[in-house]
């Protein structure tokens, strides 16, 4: 039986095979290095920046400015009282659509020590009981 390929051919095509395959991989390894490099100093520089972030503090809560904040929010405070953990309030019949303004509002002046939100009637209308400093 006659060979079609000699060896030495057979060598030299799988060199240049792998040769090219070698090119191939290490052009994407370089993409691939150069991503990851870019993430790395995007993470550091919103590190730095979360560092250097000047800290909010936020005041003490007071029964008549959650009863202000309230208001503003078009609801009357069932139940005001301090308490050894902060301002609890009560709330009755608070609507489905008013309940994420009031917590955005409340996170944004005072700590939210506790915050609850119960349904009891399937209609959207929140029993809500929270606690604040």
């Amino acid at each position: 039986m006659r060979r079609y390929l000699s060896r030495r051919l057979v060598y030299v095509v799988s060199l240049l095979i792998s040769a090219l395959f070698l090119v191939y991989a290490l052009s994407v390894a370089g993409d691939v290095r150069k991503d990851v490099v870019k993430e790395y100093f995007a993470h550091k520089e919103f590190l730095f920046y979360l560092k250097n972030l000047p800290l909010r503090t936020k005041a003490p809560a007071t029964e008549e400015a959650l009863v202000s904040l309230l208001s503003k929010h078009g609801l009357e405070p069932q139940k005001v009282f301090r308490t050894e953990s902060g301002v609890e309030v009560q709330l009755k019949d608070i609507p489905w659509s008013v309940v994420p303004d009031l917590v955005k509002s409340l996170e944004d002046r005072f700590e939210v020590v506790s915050f609850s939100a119960v349904d009891n009637t399937g209609k959207g209308i929140f029993e809500v009981r929270m606690v604040v400093r």
